[in-house]
């Protein structure tokens, strides 16, 4: 075997084309190490308990691919994790650079608050590529809702057709999921926190370093300028307390992670039931040698439909072993939190996956009108039996008119006719009016948008291009403001 394999996505290829292997690979993941790591030594020289100069140190230090990623990831069986060999290069890359540099790193840390700060980094940039990946979904959703609002098509309850629906308004239920999805990855994404508590999460050690180094200044005041620039300096937000084994941050946002798969493969095999060879009413656009089969030369698999649904199956066990993580005893669990590390990763590979997958699927989904009429056609009109009976209630009962609608709905499938004209005989039969007949044969049409159909695919579209447009202006703004600097190493403020 090679000292070092690389994973090519050999089991995975949904991940080809994503921004997944760059977003959660291990050298990713070092990366993110090397941030929380230097983002507490800048945060320790703002606060004046690290001298100035470790700044070009830290500058130094900021490429994790200088660190031996195969060394370290075999040295950390020996420490059970692997910020223990970690900070050992760290201090050694910084020793090369200026003796005494490695004093000023790792201070008044434990191994837990690096990488679960390294887990909330890659977090935050997971949780960025996946809102902006929906992004492009909702907008591809939303005009496919608006273009579709008048194509019929037949509603299905358990795999049967049901009532008449528009595509239109099926898109839009698609894109209502994706906007709860985006607008509970935008609260996650903006509460991510650091970990900063040291040895049993009481931060002792950082105490006792503030009032060695900064013996002018009340030690709380220190930490508190210490907790807040490492948060600024890592991206991510200050805790109220440090969470070694309040692990609530982790299972919401395995929660938002295994709901955002959800709802791409709920999409994929919506998709991979209508492009059917019986149903054939949406079709995958594929490229020439996609989907085919290594048997039958006629196969055009939806291929990136199934690839989804299969993450999206693969989610809920991980979602599960995170929860299960929350059961972490004393001040620092053994097992718990180690069981985290890959549940987690994989799980966010598989939603980067999914929804960079699916927002491709619905910008290449060829919808078959026509097609989609024709399979109304094929029940001779039974698909009208619910309005039927609901409007014939209103002159001879709930009851009578279910009754009679579901007799003739039997002798149409018996034999073979038109709901409509079994309907109208029974009806004659029950001595109905001509005017009711004429309503009720008047309601066997597919004009119009079926019940609120309009009104729903409007709140939708227009609620989601709002917070399209809203987040465009956030974008703009951002871009125009301009970052205060940092305050001075020896400058802390006492409110």
């Amino acid at each position: 075997m090679p000292e070092h394999t690389f994973d090519a996505g050999l089991l995975n290829p949904l991940s080809h084309g994503t921004r997944e292997c760059e977003l959660t690979s291990d050298q990713a993941w070092l990366q993110a190490m090397v941030d929380a790591e230097l983002a507490l030594t800048r945060a320790l020289i703002d606060a004046g308990v690290a001298p100035e100069w470790m700044l070009t140190v830290c500058d130094a230090l900021a490429d994790a691919s200088q660190f031996d990623l195969g060394a370290i990831a075999a040295e950390a069986r020996g420490g059970g994790n692997p910020v223990i060999p970690f900070v050992k290069h760290l201090g050694r890359a910084a020793e090369r650079m200026r003796a005494g540099a490695s004093d000023h790193l790792h201070v008044g840390a434990t191994s837990q608050d690096i990488l679960d700060t390294a887990a909330m980094i890659v977090a935050r940039r997971v949780t960025g590529e996946l809102i902006h990946q929906l992004d492009a979904l909702g907008t591809t959703l939303a005009d496919l809702a608006d273009e579709h609002r008048g194509t019929v098509m037949s509603g299905r309850t358990l795999g049967q057709q049901a009532s008449p629906t528009s595509f239109g308004f099926v898109a839009a239920g698609w894109l209502d999921a994706v906007l709860l999805i985006v607008t509970r990855l935008d609260g996650i994404a903006d509460t991510l926190p650091v970990q900063l508590g040291g040895a049993v999460g009481n931060l002792a050690v950082l105490t006792e370093i503030a009032r060695a180094r900064r013996s002018d200044v009340v030690a709380a005041d220190v930490l508190r300028v210490v907790l807040e620039r490492f948060a600024h300096h890592a991206g991510l937000v200050v805790p109220r307390l440090s969470w070694h084994t309040n692990r609530v941050v982790i299972s919401e946002l395995a929660s938002v992670l295994a709901a955002a798969t959800g709802v791409a493969g709920t999409i994929a095999l919506d998709v991979s039931v209508l492009s059917r060879t019986e149903i054939a009413e949406v079709s995958e656009r594929l490229a020439p040698g996609q989907g085919g089969s290594s048997a039958m030369p006629h196969k055009r698999n939806p291929v990136s439909a199934v690839l989804i649904t299969a993450a999206a199956l693969q989610t809920p066990g991980l979602a599960s072993t995170l929860y299960g993580s929350m059961l972490a005893e004393d001040q620092r669990p053994s097992g718990a939190w180690h069981a985290e590390w890959q549940s987690l990763r994989v799980l966010e590979r598989l939603t980067i996956s999914a929804v960079t997958g699916v927002a491709s699927l619905a910008a290449r989904l060829d919808v078959d009108r026509d097609r989609m009429r024709a399979n109304l056609d094929l029940t001779d009109g039974l698909v009208f039996s619910e309005r039927v009976t609901t409007i014939l209630a209103e002159s001879v009962g709930k009851t009578t008119a279910f009754a009679l609608v579901e007799r003739a709905s039997q002798e149409a499938y018996e034999t073979n006719r038109p709901l409509q004209v079994v309907l109208a005989s029974v009806l004659i039969a029950e001595g109905c009016s001509d005017a009711l007949r004429a309503q009720i044969w008047a309601t066997f049409n597919y004009e119009g948008e079926p019940g609120q159909s309009a009104a729903g695919i409007e709140r939708v579209v227009r609620e989601f291009r709002r917070r399209a447009d809203a987040a465009k202006r956030a974008v703009s703004v951002a871009d125009d403001i301009v970052e205060a600097d940092a305050p001075s190493a020896n400058d802390v403020r006492i409110s």
